[in-house]
């Protein structure tokens, strides 16, 4: 498989073993740049969010055929969604306990297919980080919300060690 696609290897990416990129293959085929970008390749999956609705009106959205490709990668995210190490898994845990579990692993699906677009056509090279360094992420966000939030209502804030110890993150 990996003579195939010039040595891209898409079983670098948490979750895709060799039977799921056989399917993949046998449903996108082997060149995936007819889609000049990641948006036009999960926009094509069924995966990238709805636009329903417009100020007060929402629209039900019609159910257009779906390629089953897309349903891979859903299935993918769905075992990842229950994985502890890996990164995206925490991320689809977060999503699910604010927006539900169908929100949550469409969005994980997304994730995986877009990693898989960009390792196909880009050549990127992709490393799962872990858990830790997603929540280390994470945390750094807070903190840079929390101190832009002081500087705005003029509120001072101790050393971001003494914030670590107070608030026990």
């Amino acid at each position: 498989m990996i003579n195939i696609f010039d040595g891209k290897d898409a079983t670098v990416i948490s979750g895709i073993t060799d039977y799921t990129w056989m399917q993949l293959l046998g449903e996108t085929g082997f060149d995936l740049t007819k889609w000049p970008t990641e948006k036009h390749f999960t926009s094509w999956l069924g995966l990238a969010p709805g636009q329903n609705n417009s100020g007060k009106m929402r629209r039900n959205a019609k159910k257009k055929g779906r390629p089953k490709a897309g349903q891979i990668f859903r299935t993918i995210a769905q075992g990842l969604i229950n994985s502890k190490g890996i990164a995206i898994g925490s991320f689809g845990r977060r999503l699910r306990g604010r927006k539900g579990p169908s929100i949550a692993i469409k969005a994980m699906a997304r994730k995986v297919a877009v990693l898989y677009w960009r390792v196909m056509v880009k050549g990127l090279d992709y490393a799962e980080k872990g858990i830790i360094h997603y929540e280390e992420t994470l945390l750094a966000n807070k903190m840079k919300t929390l101190n832009r939030l002081a500087n705005e209502l003029n509120i001072e804030i101790p050393s971001n060690k003494q914030v670590t110890q107070i608030c026990h993150w």
